[in-house]
């Protein structure tokens, strides 16, 4: 058997995992926390072969990234009701047994936009406020799942649209949602939905960035537009919002708040917050 015998180790796992900025805001948390614990961010492409050497090795926690969320279910031993719900893991703690599995990304996006709108308003952000209100969810993988879940729970009304119907078709029957086709939005206009949500890789570093899936027509003063790229931190989908007068919210924002999540649920201790959120705004800005 083979475990670490100075440090603890976390990690994220994906493919492609190079540009995740995970590593950055963990080992800051720990560093702050006073843990001697390692993050790490590792290329895993077989699950099935791959998790349980990580096991052997001794990772305590992973956190699971693109394309992995969806598949890695069927490998793990334990998850909570939130997880049977959604139907994706982001997040990973090894036990005696095997992996337990949680789910992170819908904390982090309710966190996004309450935090985003709460800051923006001169009142204070009142309960029910997201109520009622329609979103539009461009994507139908494990991001969109775990958005799709969040905004439902926010009581919105939610549509889904994807480049392929059926995966969209299948996401909102699972969720209760209204669907549309992808290449059908340029026929919608401004205030069609007061939430916007792009959940897909278009626009990330290395993956079409000069792109967005959304027709730009559809931003305008009073709707809320927000990405789960986020590198870079201006996307083509967020600088066209931005221009249209939309409240933008980031992706950091996300990664940030589903990584506070993943922290407190491996160490049960509450999370260094601005400290994660520096090393992040450090890093995008090419500073750490």
């Amino acid at each position: 058997m083979i475990r670490p015998a100075q440090e603890r180790l976390f990690g994220v796992i994906g493919s492609p995992v190079g540009h995740s900025l995970s590593p950055v805001m963990m080992n800051r948390a720990f560093e702050v926390c006073g843990l001697n614990c390692r993050y790490l961010a590792m290329e895993v492409t077989d699950l099935k072969e791959d998790l349980p050497i990580l096991a052997r090795v001794g990772f305590d926690g992973l956190s699971v990234t693109v394309p992995h969320k969806e598949r890695v279910m069927e490998f793990i031993v334990n998850v909570d009701q939130e997880v049977k719900v959604i139907g994706a893991v982001n997040t990973l703690k090894r036990l005696d047994e095997g992996w337990e599995g949680r789910n992170t990304d819908w904390i982090g996006v309710v966190r996004s936009l309450e935090t985003a709108v709460s800051s923006q308003k001169v009142e204070p952000f009142p309960d029910g406020f997201w109520a009622g209100k329609r979103a539009l969810v461009v994507g139908a993988g494990g991001a969109a799942r775990a958005v799709c879940y969040a905004l439902k729970k926010m009581g919105m009304k939610v549509t889904v649209s994807n480049r392929t119907p059926g995966k969209a078709e299948n996401l909102c029957r699972d969720f209760s949602c209204n669907s549309v086709p992808l290449n059908e939005l340029g026929n919608f206009q401004a205030g069609a939905w007061d939430v916007i949500i792009q959940t897909t890789p278009v626009g990330m570093t290395g993956y079409d960035e000069k792109s967005s899936p959304v027709p730009p027509a559809l931003f305008a003063p009073g709707v809320v537009a927000m990405d789960v790229v986020y590198t870079p931190r201006w996307t083509v989908f967020l600088r066209e919002a931005k221009e249209r007068g939309a409240t933008v919210v980031f992706g950091l924002d996300m990664l940030l708040y589903q990584g506070v999540a993943q922290f407190e649920w491996w160490f049960g201790i509450p999370a260094p917050l601005e400290a994660m959120r520096k090393a992040l705004e450090d890093a995008i800005s090419g500073t750490f």
